[in-house]
């Protein structure tokens, strides 16, 4: 079971995403803003995965991706998004963001990202 933080300010997003987590046999933490995360990632080191939404209030997903890389280099983020322009995009890829979802998106896909997605405790 992998940990996995939803971080999305639009409440049905994140419930919806957090349920599905949790069908896919993981444990889910939720987060509604940037700042919130950060919080939630200092007091969970166990959280593997943050699903990131782009357009947040406080803090955006792209002011929190290196923060999230600075402190826990070991996490995997994978933005969920409905507004990424090339520029963005550059930029999430040559911080090293591997999985850009532009919303909406199927919810399998989300399932498999993370279900490949390699564990600390299998490494």
């Amino acid at each position: 079971m992998k940990k996995i933080l939803i971080v999305d300010d639009d409440d049905t997003i994140r419930e919806v995403l957090s349920y599905a987590v949790t069908q896919f046999g993981h444990k889910a933490y939720k987060a509604s803003n940037g700042a919130e995360a950060i919080d939630i990632l200092k007091a969970n080191p166990e959280i593997e995965i943050v699903v990131l939404d782009l357009k947040m209030p406080v803090m955006t997903g792209q002011e929190i991706c290196p923060l999230i890389k600075n402190m826990r280099p070991d996490v995997e983020i994978i933005i969920s998004s409905g507004f990424v322009d090339e520029p963005v995009l550059r930029e999430l890829t040559d911080n090293g963001i591997k999985y850009i979802l532009r919303k909406p998106y199927p919810l399998p896909v989300l399932e498999e990202i993370i279900n490949n997605h390699s564990s600390r405790q299998g490494m």
